[in-house]
């Protein structure tokens, strides 16, 4: 009878798997120290919260998906895996060189997730109609290379206002300060973040298979009468395997660095009472050299949803830094391992409040 009932419980999952819809996902994760076991799990996890994403959007409307941004990434994709009733691995390779890559198929229990989604509503933990929830326009112009490049500007842009729990609202096309500020005199938003960006191209790095690009932003706080109230500038690199991809990365990363300027105005507007009033304690060990701080506080500052980057303590051989995010330590990982400081070799791991970082820097250098 036992029997019966195991062979019966497999029936009715495999049933019930074969019923809910699949996505296609790509995760990717650098080989850290030619450890390709430990990527190959960050890969998969990547593609497995990526297949979430997927389904979460056709639960949520759009406009949800925007104004729940920091909810999703708090609550909902830390714990992709609970929401894979199966999968199935595509490919998997070590595409491009360093870099290990999973290609799968997921079967996503959306009913699950669409409870929990709405059981996250009920409980006022996403903004509700008729909140006092700060808001800003967003948008972004881009000229240059790179076709994925200006949605990439401006969801760098959403996640800065997002990451100090504003509201992003949708910008003009084509975006420039006077014409954000007409929409923010229309709307309900009190102003808006405008990002001009130059990508130029960088042509092939040599002894790799990548190519580079250059970008220069301008972020503007613009107010409602269309004065810019601040304005930062910022030039940054990006490679990848394609001249577009490399255009994408640099533009992103101009973009987070020009608002990382004027990061104390905008902690003005928008005070921390209305920004993430905790965040990610962050503990590295290992750092010799002043120019190895700064790329380390520079890559925290650069990753997706992070407010600011404020060291907290001294000791011998450790320092500890409050990074001001709403992201889980887990997510902050993530996005850390994926874009490591640049010239730096490092070792990231999490725990349920925290992340430790264990620097081994560049072998060339310190000799």
């Amino acid at each position: 009878m036992r029997n019966l009932a195991l062979v019966l419980l497999v029936l009715c999952s495999s049933l019930v798997a074969a019923q809910e819809p699949m996505f296609e996902a790509l995760g990717q994760a650098p080989i850290v120290a030619g450890d390709r076991v430990r990527a190959r799990e960050r890969a998969l996890d990547e593609a497995l919260r990526q297949a979430v994403e997927q389904a979460t959007a056709t639960v949520l409307e759009p406009n949800d998906l925007v104004t729940r941004a920091s909810d999703l990434k708090l609550r909902i994709y830390p714990k992709a895996k609970s929401y894979v009733s199966t999968y199935r691995v595509l490919d998997e390779s070590e595409n491009p060189p360093g870099t290990f890559q999973v290609h799968l198929s997921a079967a996503v229990a959306t009913g699950k997730l669409a409870r929990d989604l709405s059981t996250s509503t009920a409980t006022g933990t996403s903004p509700v109609a008729g909140s006092r929830r700060a808001r800003a326009v967003v948008c972004a112009s881009v000229q240059g290379d790179g076709i994925d490049a200006p949605p990439a500007a401006e969801r760098a842009l959403r996640e800065i206002v997002t990451a100090r729990n504003v509201e992003p609202l949708p910008g003009p096309q084509p975006c420039d300060p006077q014409s954000a500020a007409s929409v923010v005199r229309s709307g309900t938003a009190q102003a808006a973040l405008v990002a001009e960006v130059q990508v130029t191209p960088g042509g092939e790095i040599r002894g790799t298979s990548f190519v580079g690009a250059g970008a220069r932003a301008t972020v503007k706080l613009v107010e409602p009468d269309g004065r810019v109230s601040a304005s930062g500038d910022a030039e940054r690199g990006g490679y990848a395997p394609s001249a577009g991809d490399a255009a994408t990365a640099a533009a992103r990363a101009a973009v987070v660095e020009a608002a990382r300027t004027i990061e104390p105005i905008l902690a003005q507007r928008w005070s921390t009472d209305s920004g993430p009033t905790g965040g990610v304690t962050v503990r590295v060990r290992g750092i010799a050299r002043w120019a190895e701080y700064q790329a380390l506080t520079r890559a925290l500052s650069s990753l997706p949803g992070v407010a600011g980057v404020e060291p907290r303590r001294f000791v011998q051989g450790q320092i500890d830094f409050l990074v001001r995010t709403a992201s889980a330590p887990s997510q902050l990982a993530g996005h850390l391992q994926r874009v490591p400081p640049a010239g730096l070799r490092i070792g990231v791991k999490s725990s349920s409040d925290s992340v430790d970082i264990e620097l081994s820097g560049d072998a060339s250098e310190r000799g």
